[in-house]
């Protein structure tokens, strides 16, 4: 009877803690939800496959680390992607990734009913009396991970004019036209500044003009086809972005002055290699970065995300070639990402580069 007892009493003791044990192995296995809306496309467009391509990167994180990640593609319609951001309210997801073009996310937040205590947002974010008004709303702003744009304007011009220096005929002065991204995202007014601060400093660069081509390769191409014969000194073009650079190369080879011209754009889309004298880039890879700190945060090994503005940009040179060929033929799955969350790598473009090979 004793031993009866003492059996019965350890199935009371044992049994009840299985369950727990089995209940938390189920939570630490279940996939953190997490749903972004892509301002872009799901696929190649006339504004470059930048923001195709970040949604690759984050689809590979999110595969290793265990996210459950649902985009959501506005197809460069604000209209769209305002609707597509009360939908994402409305969800279950846990975690929101949200890009705040032109305002249209603190707009739509601002206005609804719904709240959401954990938004993150990547590459461009409110500002801080927006970001004061949204946590005043109810809304929890967990993190905003931020590229250097300043940066990326500064550091095209200057490669920009290091390559004009250094490419016969090599000439002392230089005479640059620029066509700006647009007049209201943090990313081009950024960028704009970055140029203006280079070349406000060197006294061999006169930029003749800005003009907005609105990310646009096709508004690019019309631009410059009346551009290119205004300028007629010109030997220096500092776009926007590689779609932009695309347009401009193009009207560039129809006047037959391609070879007169260094022409450089950013983000290191598909082919800027072949069709561009200098592409900046690495800024694609921060949806993924932000995953990583994501899962970091969900696991309790960081105490918050926060606002991180990070210098990531670098001039493409060819031993960045593994992660290019990588991201545009969509083979990062020779990459572990889940290495990344538990600090045994940095996640940069360096490491990254060296996973991969080809």
């Amino acid at each position: 009877m004793k031993i009866y007892n003492f059996l019965y009493l350890l199935v009371l003791i044992v049994f009840p803690l299985s369950i727990v044990v089995s209940s938390f192995d189920a939570h630490a296995s279940k996939p953190l939800k997490v749903t972004f809306i892509n301002p872009g496309f799901n696929s190649d467009n006339p504004t470059g496959n930048f923001w195709f391509n970040v949604s690759n990167i984050m689809d590979a994180v999110a595969e290793d680390t265990n996210i459950e990640l649902t985009t959501l593609f506005a197809q460069r319609n604000h209209i769209l992607m305002k609707q597509l951001t009360r939908q994402a309210l409305e969800s279950d997801a846990e975690y929101l990734i949200l890009v705040d073009e032109k305002r249209v996310i603190t707009e739509v937040l601002l206005s609804s009913e719904k709240t959401h205590q954990n938004i993150l947002f990547l590459l461009n974010s409110p500002n801080k009396l927006a970001l004061e008004r949204l946590s005043a709303k109810g809304f929890g702003v967990k993190a905003a991970i931020l590229p250097d744009n300043y940066q990326a304007g500064r550091l095209l011009a200057r490669e920009l004019v290091h390559k004009a220096n250094t490419t016969p005929p090599k000439t002392q002065n230089h005479t640059m036209l620029a066509f700006l991204g647009d007049i209201a995202t943090n990313a081009a007014t950024e960028r704009e500044q970055g140029l203006l601060s280079y070349t406000n400093r060197v006294s061999n660069v006169t930029l003749v003009d800005k003009v907005d081509a609105q990310w646009s390769k096709q508004r690019a191409l019309e631009l410059s086809r009346g551009l290119l014969r205004r300028y007629r000194d010109l030997d220096i073009v500092w776009c926007a972005n590689d779609a932009i650079a695309f347009g401009v190369s193009q009207a560039a080879v129809e006047l037959g002055i391609r070879d007169k011209l260094q022409i450089g754009g950013i983000n290191w889309d598909n082919e800027h290699d072949s069709k561009l004298d200098i592409s900046i880039g690495g800024h694609v890879l921060l949806g993924g970065y932000l995953l990583i700190e994501l899962k970091k945060y969900q696991k309790g090994l960081v105490k918050y995300i926060g606002t991180q503005k990070i210098a990531i940009f670098r001039p493409y040179k060819s031993e960045f070639a593994p992660i290019y060929k990588a991201i545009h033929e969509d083979r990062l799955n020779q990459v572990d990402f889940s290495q990344f969350v538990n600090d045994k790598k940095d996640y940069n473009i360096m490491t990254i580069n060296s996973e991969l090979n080809f």
